[in-house]
This record gives structure tokens, sequence and C-alpha cells, in this order.
């Protein structure tokens, strides 16, 4: 990875001065980022002129962008208040993005509320990292919670990095979260492999969540949502790529995909009773463009 702010280095960086985080987001304003567009579908607040200009052309092609943005983060509650209710109290979330509505730790508090919950950001985004690592230093959390910037491709580094926060014990299972990561990753061998190394180095009983971009001939204006993947490509920090239900199956090899509700579309995973989306006509689920599934190890 490159150094980006003086005085960081090229692996997984566990921890940044505030000044260092001050000037990566200082430094990060010329252009879209990906992680600030996606905050704006949601109505946060950490997002720039540039980031909304280019989501509001966005919007002008896909207007159900900022919905489908939404129901993949209340993917992402559901989720993990699911693992949080089968026992799992130490989280990694891979590709977690840019500190936003519906923060992974702050579910895991409102439900635990404990010292035991741990949580584990990682990013490969720099910018991202500084906000969380902001966020979480005002917030008085980085004991329990702490972002690392790291590449998901760069498993081994990662893991290492992982565990030298002292906070997360490979003997207990852990929540994996891979939560609109994937689609990232253009090339299926390589996403495999990155996907497999963590799903080796946690033990029986961890829980792994996807979710991931799939356009198909089954949406409307097809040609559109697939320009406006491309823009991502030209215009932001990274390039979006589709796979289907049976691509993102495969992600979860030989662990238990939880059925039901299996792999779904992000408005449909629901589990525990939770109440169902309101959808219309106009509005189904499948509009949400992506697709969404739970597996636990066995």
């Amino acid at each position: 990875m490159p150094e980006t702010a003086k005085g960081l280095p090229s692996g997984p960086v566990t921890a940044m001065e505030p000044a260092q985080a001050q000037e990566l987001l200082d430094s990060s304003l010329s252009r879209p980022h990906e992680g600030r567009v996606y905050d704006y579908y949601l109505g946060g607040a950490a997002n720039w002129a540039v980031d909304r200009a280019f989501a509001e052309k966005e919007i002008d092609k896909v207007p159900d962008v900022p919905w489908a943005a939404r129901q993949n983060r209340r993917f992402l509650g559901r989720a993990v208040s699911h693992m949080v209710s089968s026992g799992i109290r130490q989280f990694v979330d891979i590709g977690s993005g840019l500190p936003t509505e519906g923060n992974v730790h702050e579910v895991v508090d409102r439900e635990v509320g404990t010292e035991d919950a741990h949580v584990v950001y990682i990013d490969h985004d720099q910018v991202a990292t500084a906000h969380a690592q902001l966020l979480l230093e005002r917030a008085g959390k980085l004991h329990r919670h702490r972002p690392i910037t790291g590449d998901l491709l760069d498993s081994e580094q990662l893991w290492k990095a992982v565990l030298s926060t002292g906070l997360i014990d490979p003997t207990r299972p852990v929540g994996l979260l891979m939560v609109a990561v994937l689609h990232f990753v253009p090339d299926d061998d390589v996403a495999h492999r990155a996907v497999s190394f963590w799903r080796n180095h946690v033990c029986s009983g961890s829980f792994l969540a996807i979710s991931h971009v799939a356009v198909g001939p089954s949406h409307k204006n097809v040609d559109t949502l697939k320009s406006a993947m491309e823009d991502y490509k030209e215009q932001t920090t990274a390039p979006v790529v589709s796979r289907n239900r049976e691509e993102l199956a495969e992600f979860f090899d030989d662990w238990r995909i939880i059925t039901p509700p299996g792999i779904v579309w992000t408005a449909d995973w629901r589990i525990d009773g939770a109440e169902p989306e309101t959808l219309t006509p106009e509005r189904n689920s499948s509009r949400s463009m992506i697709l969404a599934g739970v597996g636990v190890k066995p």
C-alpha cells in the first residue's frame, strides 16, 4: 500500500496520530470518495461537495441508489444483531468504509453493553481509517474498538495486525463482516483466495456475512445500472463488479448458509422475527441490487 501521509508505513496501520488523520482527510477532497458517497446515500454527514456532486449524478441515473444503500446498511445491522444473539462478542469488519449511520460497534454496544465486546474495523483506504480513528477517539472507545488500515488481499499481514490489537481472541468465534466490499475485487481467483484465508483462520462457530452488488437481466434499465458502475471505475477510487447468487454462495464454501433466509436481496434478509421492509410493486426487493447471506463455520 503506498504511503499517503507523512510518517505512515506501507503495511497495515493499527494506529495513527490525530494530526496524521486530519492530514489524510484534508488531502482527500479533490475527487469523489466511494465511502463518502455511500455516506451521502445513507443521509450521513461525513461527505463533501465533490462527493455530493458525484452522488447526485448517480441518483439521476439510478434513483433507487440511496434506498439500496440503506437496505444494505440495515442488512448489516440485522446480521450483527443475529450474531450477537448467537453469542458472538468479537467482530472483524473488513472493508468497513467510513464510520457512518449504524456502525457495527454501535449495534454491538447497544445490544451487549459490556467491556467484553470488541470490533476491529479494516479498510484499505487510509482516509476511512482516519475518519474512524477520530470518531472512536472522541467517543473514548479506542480501547475496545480499533480501526486498521490494510488491504483485504494482504491477508496474512492483516491478520497479524488484527491479532496485534489484542482485541480478537482467535480461539473464540468471530463475526466476520464483508459487507459491500467484494464487488470492489474484480478478479474472482483473488477474491476467493482472500475470503478463504479468513474462513480458515477463525474457529468453529464463527459467522461470515457477505453482501454484494448483483445486476442482471431481471433488472429494468440494466444498461443504465452498468453505466453507473462504470462511473465508479472511472471517477472514484474503486471499480465495481457484479456477481450473481451462485457466485456469492461460492464464497461461503462448506460453511452452512443460514436458511431461511438463504442468499437473498438485502431487503429480504431477516431472521429472529425482524419486521419486514415495506415494499411496493414499484420498489420490490430486487431493486436493492445487492444480494446478501450469512454463513456459520461447522
